[in-house]
């Protein structure tokens, strides 16, 4: 029998050559929220998600210190060891091989030993993962038949599709203005290098480069002819007819859908309307996109390739806590806003902020990386309002509206913690990283929405 060696610590460790797919080096591992203590977190590998199994906690709970992979497949699916080094292969008889006993192994697990070795005067484990492995397999199954059963049943109400209307609604200095969702692919930093173009109007930035296609960008506050001092932070990408570009602003503030039937005309102004917010206080201008792609500066896509974008895309609003990229299906959303001035809720978990009235409607705010576990370094008012629950989530950056194909998401099966399974798929990116998308059936408890329960006419009055 041919077996792989190599070391976890100061421990050598064997397992069969033909159930090793590869060893690999790794420069980042995307820790998983709510995952079992043993898996160091998933990678994204020729764009396949795999998992990543801590040797070194899984052993004796020590993490290990490292970059090592074993690309291992199994009948139960395919994981990562993280090992501290390979050392080559050897070829021994089965029945060198003798069972395990609690006096030689030590500190190491028993559960996790096949076998024992006595080979060139040394101790090789024969490391066995079935104990892992079916563990994830059950916990697969158990995720596969919560994503069947029902959800909350709160009296919230879905919106009605036809009757609203979503916008990404961004600021260039003091002034707000908004772009209809189903116009954004996504929203994402201000590129570091931009080419400039030769002969064309100074609201023209230049060209910059997207996962390998060249965009043009504009500058909206020279386009819009907005005063504004402020440097530009965010690019908001948008598709007008069959290409895309990108729009340079100040940042994005919210996003939020808003009835049709809400939408003023001003007449007099090149525009789709205008939208009240904060009471008629804050005035928000729709832009209309064509008047961006009016001027021909880039190469059309072919029209059958666009028509393959869009049959297979999905649209999340992205966001992040700490260095973990995280999204929410659109379709969840109600609206994302900036909050202040939360009320408390007395007996409420930690997770639970408080309430607050939003426009009459008292809803439940939650920190989410208090409710996934992580650490809360940073401070923020950003909430993500729910679509099918009177609840807000609390995150710390907001991204903007971000779509994908179908393609680059595969399912979360087994990488949460059977009782709290937070995810419900894996984003891969063009870029080579993972975005978890998060389901808020999982994450609001029964409990969360019952706290409100006494509290509507205090908060009103």
């Amino acid at each position: 029998m041919v077996y792989i060696v190599f070391s976890v610590g100061e421990q050598r460790f064997i397992y069969e050559t033909d159930k090793v797919v590869e060893t690999v080096k790794v420069d980042r591992i995307f820790p998983v929220p709510k995952s079992p203590d043993y898996l160091r977190g998933v990678i994204n590998l020729r764009n396949n998600v795999i998992p990543v199994i801590d040797t070194g906690k899984l052993l004796w709970d020590t993490p290990l210190d490292g970059d090592t992979l074993l690309i291992v497949e199994e009948e139960e699916g395919v994981v990562g060891l993280l090992v501290s080094k390979v050392m080559g292969i050897i070829n021994v008889e089965e029945k060198e091989l003798e069972e395990a006993k609690d006096a030689e192994l030590t500190e190491v697990k028993e559960e996790f030993v096949r076998g024992i070795l006595d080979y060139e005067g040394g101790i090789l484990l024969l490391l066995n993962l079935k104990p892992v492995l079916e563990k994830r397999a059950k916990a697969a199954k158990r995720s596969s038949k919560k994503k069947k059963g029902k959800s909350l049943d709160v009296s919230n109400g879905a919106r009605a599709i036809e009757e609203t209307e979503g916008f990404v609604i961004f600021s260039l200095g003091e002034e707000w203005f908004a772009i209809p969702v189903e116009s954004v692919r996504e929203v994402v930093d201000y590129p570091s290098s931009v080419a400039q173009l030769p002969k064309t109007p100074d609201y023209i930035e230049g060209v910059f480069l997207l996962r390998d296609r060249e965009l043009i960008l504009y500058s909206m506050k020279k386009f819009l002819g907005v005063n504004s001092d402020n440097r530009e932070k965010r690019v908001i990408v948008i598709d007008v007819g069959s290409k895309s570009l990108g729009a340079a602003v100040d940042d994005v503030r919210e996003i939020r859908w808003v009835g049709k039937d809400s939408i003023l005309q001003v007449e007099g102004v090149s525009s789709r309307g205008v939208i009240a917010l904060e009471g008629g206080s804050k005035l928000v201008l729709i832009l209309d996109v064509e008047e961006l792609g009016k001027e021909d500066y880039s190469q059309e896509l072919a029209q059958e390739e666009v028509h393959a974008e869009v049959k297979s895309m999905r649209n999340f609003v992205r966001f992040s806590i700490n260095d973990v990229d995280m999204a929410i299906p659109i379709e969840k959303v109600k609206e994302v806003v900036e909050l202040s001035g939360i009320t408390q809720l007395p007996n409420s978990p930690d997770y639970v902020e408080g309430m607050f009235n939003l426009r009459n409607s008292v809803i439940v705010i939650i920190s989410l990386c208090k409710r996934l576990g992580l650490s809360c370094d940073e401070d923020s008012n950003r909430v993500i309002v729910l679509e099918d629950f009177p609840v807000g989530v609390k995150v710390s950056n907001l991204k903007g509206i971000f779509k994908t194909e179908e393609e680059n998401i595969q399912p979360a099966e087994g990488v949460n913690e059977p009782e709290e399974e937070f995810l419900e798929g894996i984003i891969k990116t063009d870029e080579g990283g993972i975005v978890f998308i998060l389901s808020p059936e999982r994450i609001v408890k029964d409990e969360d929405v019952s706290l409100l329960e006494g509290h509507e006419l205090e908060v009103e009055g």
